[in-house]
Parts: C-alpha cells; structure tokens; sequence
C-alpha cells in the first residue's frame, strides 16, 4: 500500500478521511492492486547510509530526524491509526544512489523510521521504479540500480498535513535557488562591487599561523580555489590573512583589510535600521524568512578591482573574484543589489541577506513567497534552507519576536539585560546603555530617562 504523502491544509483532514473512507469501498479487482502495491522498492544512499522507500505515491520526499535536528516546524504528518507524526523543518540533501549523477532536493525531518523518496524526487530527475525487476531507472541516462523489495503494513500509511501552505511545492517550482552554488560562472546579474580608493597599494607581511590554523587554512583555501572563489595573485596589494571564527566554532577566511578600508572612498548608499521591519508589519499573520546562501560570494568583485583584494598568506597571495566579508562598502553592494532584486515588493524587508515576508493570510503569503522566490530565481540567488523559516505565526528576526500583534523583545535578550551587572564605571554604563538601546523601541522617555 502506498504511503500517501498529500499536502492539505489542516481543515480538510476530516473531509479526507470520508473520502478514503468511501473510495475504500472497491470491487475486488481494485483490492487486488491494492494488494500488490504493498510492496515497495527501496535503495541505499552512499553518502548518508540512509536507506529510502521509492514511491511515486508520496507528494514529498522525507528523511528521520535526529537528536540534533529537533526542531519543531509548521508541518504535521499522520499515520494511518491518527497518530500525528512531529516534523523538525527541511534538510537539502545530496545523493549518491549509484547512478553516476547526484540528486539533491529539500527532505522534510519528520520522526520516521524511514527515509522516502517521493514523486517530487522521481519527477525533478526523470526516475522510474521497477517493482518486477527491483530497479530504479535512470529516465536521462537509461543506467539503473538495483534495490530491494520489502512489504509496507497499512499501519505504515503516512499523510500529510502543512498547518500553512505548500512550502515544499513553492520551492520545487525554482529547484535551483534550494542548490548551493559557489561558482561566479553561474551568476545571472550583471552587479559588480567596486573598490575605488586614494592612495597608493598597500602591503603587508605573511603571519605565521600555528600548525592547526595553518592545516585549516590549507582546506579552505584549497576549498575557495576549486570553487573559483579566490585565483592566485600577483597583485601590488596585499592585507594579512584574518581566520574569523563563526559561531559554530569553525573558521571563515578573509583578509584584515583595516589599512585597505582606510583608504576607500565610502559608498554611501543606506543599510535599513534594524527595527524598520515594522512598517511591513501592519494587520500580518503569517510570516517567512529566507537567509540567502553565501551572499557575499554572489556578487563578483570588478575584474580591475580585484587585485585590491589580495591577501598573504604562508600559502601564497591569493585574490577574490567575489565580494569577501570585511570589505568596506561590501554592505552598501549587497543591500542595494537585493533591494533591487525586490524592488516594489511591499511585503518584504531585506536586511543584507536576511529577507521577512509578512502576509495577512495564508494564501496570500503563499502568493508572496512565490513571488519572493520567482525573484530570487532570476537573479541567480541562492537559499539556505536550514536557516530559512516557512510559513508560521510568530518568528525570530533581526532580535526581534514578531507576532500577529506586532513584535516584542526576545526574551533572553530581556533577561540578560536584567541580569546585567550594575556599571561601576563609564565604560560599563556604556556598554549597558547600548544593550538596552537595541530595544528601545519599547521603551517610554527612553532618551530623557537616560539623560537624568
């Protein structure tokens, strides 16, 4: 029996339920391929060791959830006793099925036993199943694999339910925005960062590192040349290599372009205050956010202009073809570019490369996330589906709790402000006042009360 994965919205479970309920009443030829369709193919992915159900039943393709994935998320999945399944957001996942191609789609994380590659997966790659011959074969190439055979349980019926609107539909009208890409080969605007400056070049000497940054440094320079995201560099310039540490733990490289900045003419187009946001908020009840996929790296630096760039390294000195993080006017690029890419678009407020879409139902912010989406296609944008956030009644933006009714502080920031030391000198009572200033949005007299 199939394991029937249909998006409805929640309203509909009942009316669903009596459908089935009737078209179960069948002839008995109807059972007997009913009967057969218990059994179903499954293969292994190499990459994940996860092993899938193939069903063309299914409308979405889904894997299980781990410790580290718990997240809950606006879908709901139920088996077929009524039993509501959690569900933890959308993973992309990359394949290797033996096929000698990859397929990479968003998987919902569900608390399953089981992966299941469903009819959106088989129809993006043009895949077809075999029950006889336990095969999946490749439509493009003709090649196939082979995968077993195992009797699903009616038990084992899955549907279901998006509490909102089909996200996972949205996304898979534009698959490429959902597929991480570094390459400024594929870029489709023709936006460029330029780095006008006064001044002679700048130089600077290679520092050491210590064995295990220079080993990092090794794989993520290796890394950003195999994605023609650096080139090597004869450039009269140069700044020290910076390793930033990110708040996962991990190192982002970049140059510590201190001396560069100093000498760029500023680009003086504005970045939005944090708390604008509220102006699209009027009367809203259901809200998107999108964090775009290495946004910086998609916009390519002007071809006279890289050589400003160029950092030394013990490695060597290397160059960015696109925008790198610590440049000055780097912000001003971005924000102008997205601002651009969605343009009269009145139900969204960008900041750099977090977008909020906010919609007063849930068909109409259908709408506008496809919109959103449409636009981010053209011009070759890319999303980062982990971090993004479909469809729900209150989010987290910019430290900000955005709800129906409007927004509030986020309570840990309210605590750690309450639990602030008291400031025993100015410097103290500035760095206080700053903390406490991020919201002052909600905070009555705040600038006469501060002076006193």
């Amino acid at each position: 029996m199939s394991t029937s994965l249909q998006l409805e919205s929640k309203t509909t479970r009942k009316s669903g339920k009596l459908k089935s309920a009737v078209s179960s009443a069948t002839n008995s030829a109807a059972e007997n391929e009913e009967e057969c369709r218990k059994f179903r193919l499954f293969v292994h992915d190499r990459r994940s060791n996860l092993r899938f159900l193939v069903d063309s039943g299914d409308d979405v393709s889904i894997i299980p959830a781990t410790s580290q994935n718990k997240k809950k998320a606006e879908y709901l999945l139920y088996a077929a006793n009524g039993t509501e399944i959690s569900t933890y957001g959308i993973k992309m996942l990359n394949l290797d099925l033996g096929l000698r191609r990859d397929f990479q789609l968003p998987f919902i994380i569900a608390d399953v036993t089981k992966g299941i590659l469903g009819a959106d997966f088989l129809h993006k790659y043009n895949l077809l199943v075999d029950i006889n011959k336990k095969k999946l074969i490749d439509g493009i190439t003709n090649l196939f694999v082979l995968g077993d055979i195992t009797a699903i349980s009616s038990d084992n019926v899955i549907s279901t339910l998006n509490k909102s609107i089909k996200i996972s539909n949205s996304l898979l009208k534009y698959p490429e925005i959902s597929r991480p890409n570094l390459f400024p080969k594929e870029i489709k605007h023709d936006v460029k960062h330029f780095i006008e400056t006064n001044g002679q070049p700048i130089h600077a000497k290679a520092r050491q590192l210590d064995p295990k940054r220079l080993a990092i440094a090794k794989e993520q320079f290796t890394f950003m040349l195999n994605n023609e995201i650096i080139r090597p560099s004869n450039s009269q310039w140069s700044s020290p290599l910076h390793l930033a540490t990110k708040k996962d733990g991990s190192y982002r490289p970049c140059g510590n372009y201190r001396q560069l900045n100093a000498q760029t003419i500023p680009d003086r187009y504005p970045i939005p205050r944090l708390e604008d946001f509220h102006q699209i908020l009027k009367e809203t009840k259901i809200f998107s956010k999108i964090d775009l996929f290495k946004a910086y790296f998609q916009i390519p630096i002007a071809e006279e202009h890289k050589c400003k760039t160029a950092i030394i390294t013990p490695l060597g000195l290397y160059e960015f073809n696109v925008m790198s993080f610590g440049l000055k006017n780097a912000p001003a690029t971005f924000q102008r570019f997205i601002h651009e890419v969605l343009r009269e678009l009145d139900f969204v407020f960008p900041y750099l490369d977090d977008i909020l879409i906010a919609s007063k139902s849930n068909q109409e912010h259908k709408i506008h996330l496809n919109l959103v989406l449409e636009r981010l296609n053209t011009f070759g944008l890319r999303t980062n589906i982990s971090k993004s956030v479909f469809a729900v009644v209150e989010i987290e933006f910019l430290g900000y709790l955005i709800i129906p009714q409007g927004s509030r502080p986020l309570p840990d920031k309210v605590q750690a402000i309450m639990n602030y030391k008291r400031p025993e000198n100015i410097q103290d009572l500035r760095t206080f006042l700053g903390i406490l200033n991020f919201y002052r949005h909600y905070l009555k007299d705040a600038a006469k009360n501060q002076a006193l």
